[in-house]
């Protein structure tokens, strides 16, 4: 239990951390400014059913998100609801690389080694602790995927709505 804690606080420090790490982070915004802190990967699938990547930013907007402390930069636009959330592990040399699609429309943040995603175009990404990539691609032909790295891949699921 303790290294499922670990690993969710790892998860919400590196979604939070990670981007300021950039050295991007504009100095103190006022309440009404909006910055945009981070992207991260999409993988989605085209009218054809064809994956495909794109970049999504984030806008941020100052927040007084608890009394008695600065404010908080949250997401300034739609929030993306959870239905669950849970975790995944593929060992040294995992390989699904066939095409597939995810069971359903997931964010996965990676927590330890390396993860690639190659999409139905041929594309393929590599992602690696801290990083993060929604897979928007569970109504086409998908994508493959495989562990890039030395080690075990762990992976955390948030799993959207469809």
């Amino acid at each position: 239990m303790k290294q499922i804690d670990k690993l969710i606080g790892l998860a919400l420090a590196l979604v939070f951390c990670v981007p300021c790490l950039a050295g991007d982070v504009p100095a103190k915004p006022t309440a009404e400014q909006t910055v945009q802190l981070f992207t991260y990967d999409r993988l989605y699938s085209d009218e054809n059913g064809n994956s495909h990547w794109d970049k999504v930013t984030v806008d941020f907007k100052q927040f007084p998100y608890a009394n008695d402390v600065p404010p908080v930069w949250v997401q300034a636009n739609a929030k993306y609801p959870a239905v669950s959330t849970g975790f995944m592990a593929a060992p040294t040399g995992w390989d699904g690389r066939a095409n597939h699609p995810p069971r359903t429309r997931q964010f996965f943040i990676v927590l330890t080694g390396a993860v690639a995603f190659t999409a139905s175009d041929g594309e393929t990404k590599i992602f690696h602790p801290g990083q993060i990539v929604l897979m928007d691609d569970h109504k086409g032909k998908g994508h493959g995927s495989f562990n890039a790295g030395q080690g075990v891949a762990q992976v955390m699921s948030v799993v959207l709505p469809d």
